[in-house]
């Protein structure tokens, strides 16, 4: 019994999830929209609204026993109700602490949030409860720069004709709808090889008419074949007539499907209006959000794998792109930034999504520096790029022109994520800036990633498939074909070079029996004396990939690849065939790189191995708790740590002991952060030594302190993460 009602409440704990997130959506809706400032008659109609959604998620929290949660919304709905009734101002300090209690609610709701924080809420709340009436103070709340998304005052109401249905059910729905893709694609298989027994049969008896000196028994096989044929023929016509019923049907249930998993692209972008509004308040940079073309819809799945790269690109754009607002008033700009999102449909099931903003735009030596300060490039090879392959940097992992690295930006991940996000769902994604006036980012992606068609091909022995989109031409090599240029094995083909590879050498597999080409370290098969080659494209760059076999272009049912292979270079997922046969999908962005990488023949170093000395660091902070925190974070990831109460015996030990990184508090006595940052700056035998500043302090004149002294990261505690703070480490020593 015990048992059964502990399942009972684990099953309407998650029906109040499922619920309670529909009506947070619908109040947070709805608070953003009072917050930009509406009319009386608005302000009355989205009050009442968000009263109503508030009401009813206290009735749902108190069904499920959730204490803090029926309180939180009790307190909200006390304020509301006080300002329908013209007892209470909505000024921007009532809404800030509804946000506030919203935001407690959501953490609540997902577990992410113990219930300790939630009389403090309340205590505020009705505080703000008390507040004075509208005759007192103005009505509206100081408006916000505008968010062009429709908001309903009644968001989240339900609609008849509907029901809510958990979107794993969905999957497991469409999983099996895709699956009959299998039986769909081995039918029409049957078909070809059943029409081709039939030609067979036809050329037999037509062979076997023809000859001479036929005798009974020769007419008898041959009336037989004849027999045989008009029979299979009528099979095949069948065959060909269940295999098009079926083909239908798995079609049209496909179809359907997919179209349950369709939702407006609206969904994805329901937080953004206020991450716009935080990040741009604590940037100090005013930022009108603009998103159109958000009816469009698009697969579920879809959605949520570009959800995270539109934040990165988001975030980059008012981090990096909007200007302060005196600097974009001395270049006759308006003091509030544009930042827009657009969806769109292209031909060929296909999406277009644009981010862009109204920003300085991207300067490609800025780039160029940034790339020889992180090392990715030398001094030399920075100063021969054009400003297009300056601007190609940006997508490389490590890369960052931000002076400081910040909870925000500065890691020099956010736009390699991006590329490789958008690329691994088979999208391709593409940069425009124009000094002084913007930049866009322009993406391109599958409306559905269930199915996939790509070229059939054979290295190493294996099934190997390669996205049509990145096929240019399937061509055939000889060993006379290949010369070498630039140190590279490369061929003639329309009246440029094209760089060769073999494709089972890139994915490390071992080749059948070969032939050397003269002065060659690719191998041509002696069997096959011209050897199948597949002309791959991506952008502006090509490679010939050597291959056994080409087998012909397939539809497949792709299957995600699952943990711990969700990330294998060289492969973007698998394809079940019509046979039933697996074959990996290959991703052409990745082979190219792996054929930039293969290495050149060259003389290996001898010696003895080079003993790596352990990296030392000094962490310094007046806080026991945090000092022992961060020295044990630090230690269990190998490294060496050294501690210091405040300023003045980090200096003490920095003289007398080699660090390679320093870990630092700003407010401490003595000698704080800041001081301690500049004296090592100062010193020309530690200027170079890196500094992370961890602090408290979270306004952006701090963190342009933290700039100005010459600190290389600066993390608020309030968001500390230890993720973060080890991969900052990472990037730094």
């Amino acid at each position: 019994m015990a048992n059964r009602n502990q399942d009972i409440k684990t099953r309407l704990l998650a029906t109040f999830r499922v619920e309670a997130a529909e009506h947070l959506q619908g109040i947070t809706a709805n608070l953003l929209a009072l917050e930009r400032g509406l009319s009386p008659e608005q302000t009355r109609e989205v009050v009442e609204a968000t009263f109503r959604e508030v009401h009813t998620l206290k009735g749902a929290a108190r069904s499920v026993s959730l204490t803090d949660v029926e309180a939180l919304c009790r307190a909200c709905e006390s304020i509301l109700s006080r300002v329908t009734h013209d007892q209470l101002a909505l000024t921007p300090s009532v809404v800030n602490r509804l946000d506030e209690a919203v935001d407690l609610v959501a953490r609540l709701v997902s577990g992410n949030e113990a219930g300790g924080a939630a009389h403090q809420i309340v205590d505020r709340l009705e505080h703000a409860a008390d507040g004075p009436a509208p005759e007192t103070v103005a009505a509206a709340p100081a408006p916000m720069p505008p968010v062009e998304t429709a908001v309903s005052p009644a968001a989240g109401l339900q609609f008849a004709g509907t029901i809510r249905l958990a979107t794993a059910t969905l999957d497991t729905l469409l999983l099996q709808a895709e699956e009959l893709i299998v039986p769909k694609l081995a039918a029409g298989q049957r078909v070809g090889e059943a029409r081709s027994l039939v030609e067979k049969l036809a050329r037999c008896r037509s062979a076997l008419s023809r000859a001479t000196g036929l005798n009974v028994v020769s007419l008898d096989v041959t009336n037989d074949l004849r027999s045989i044929e008009a029979s299979a023929h009528e099979m095949l016509q069948q065959l060909t007539r269940d295999e098009r019923t079926l083909s239908g049907a798995v079609g049209g249930l496909q179809e359907r499907v997919r179209g349950a998993r369709l939702t407006a692209a609206s969904t994805v972008l329901d937080l953004f209006p206020r991450m716009v509004r935080d990040l741009a308040r604590e940037s100090g940079k005013p930022v009108e959000w603009v998103a159109q073309g958000t009816d469009l819809e698009v697969d579920r799945k879809v959605l949520e794998e570009i959800k995270d790269p539109l934040i990165h690109l988001v975030r980059n754009a008012i981090d990096h792109g909007i200007e302060p607002p005196e600097v974009r008033a001395q270049a006759g700009k308006p003091p509030t930034g544009r930042i827009g999102v657009t969806f769109g449909a292209v031909e060929g099931n296909q999406i277009e999504i644009h981010v862009e903003d109204d920003g300085g735009g991207i300067d490609p030596v800025q780039v160029s520096e940034a790339a020889v300060r992180t090392r990715l490039l030398t001094s030399e090879a920075a100063q021969g790029l054009s400003d297009e392959e300056a601007l190609a940097l940006i997508w490389r992992s490590g890369l960052s022109t931000s002076p400081i690295i910040t909870d925000v930006s500065g890691h020099g991940l956010g736009l390699a994520i991006v590329k490789d996000r958008v690329e691994r769902l088979g999208g391709h994604i593409r940069l425009e800036t124009r000094r002084g006036s913007g930049t866009t980012v322009r993406m391109v992606l599958p409306a559905s990633i269930a199915t996939f068609r790509g070229l059939l091909v054979r290295a190493g022995g294996q099934a190997f498939l390669i996205p049509t989109e990145a096929v240019e031409r399937a061509i055939r090599v000889t060993a006379s074909d290949i010369e070498h240029i630039e140190g590279r094995e490369a061929i003639r083909w329309n009246g440029r070079s094209l760089s060769l590879a073999r494709l089972s050498n890139l994915l490390e597999l071992a080749p059948h029996q070969t032939l050397h080409a003269p002065g060659s370290s690719l191998q041509i098969p002696t069997p096959v004396r011209r050897q199948p080659c597949v002309v791959t494209t991506v952008g502006e760059e090509s490679l010939g990939l050597l291959v056994e076999e080409i087998e012909g272009e397939r539809e497949v049912l792709v299957k995600a690849l699952t943990a711990p292979l969700v990330r294998i270079r060289n492969v973007a997922g698998a394809g079940l065939l019509g046979t039933g046969r697996v074959a990996l999908i290959l991703r052409p962005e990745d082979l190219l790189k792996s054929a930039r990488r293969s290495p050149r023949p060259a003389a290996r170093a001898t010696g003895a191995p080079e003993i790596k000395r352990q990296t030392l660091i000094l962490v310094v902070d007046d806080s026991i708790t945090t000092r022992t925190m961060e020295k044990n974070l630090l230690e269990a990831a190998g490294y060496q740590v050294r501690v210091a109460v405040d300023g003045v015996e980090a200096w003490t030990l920095l003289k007398t002991e080699a660090f390679d990184l320093v870990v630092s508090d700003v407010d401490m006595p003595r000698m704080d952060g800041l001081d301690l940052t500049a004296k090592i700056r100062a010193d020309h035998k530690m200027a170079d030594v890196p500094v992370v500043l961890v602090t408290a302090l979270e306004s952006r004149e701090d963190k342009e302190r933290g700039v100005e002294v010459g600190a290389n990261a600066y993390l608020v505690k309030s968001s500390f993460d230890q993720t973060n703070l080890l991969e900052i480490i990472r990037r730094l020593v």
